[in-house]
């Protein structure tokens, strides 16, 4: 699983092995981890306000 941010766009594309690419925009939805990271939950509303500041 591989993230691609575009700051400029506040919009995340989600690229998973053999699946369609996922687009993600500003937001309350909570965006896909991979399993090992447990019970961590991020939006890209949370994501952008981190990279923005």
């Amino acid at each position: 699983m591989g993230w691609l941010i575009d700051p400029a766009e506040e919009t995340v594309f989600v690229y998973r092995p053999k699946q369609e690419i996922e687009v993600f925009e500003v937001g309350v939805e909570m965006l896909p981890v991979p399993e090992f990271m447990g019970g961590f939950e991020l939006t890209t509303q949370e994501l952008f306000g981190w990279l923005m500041e």
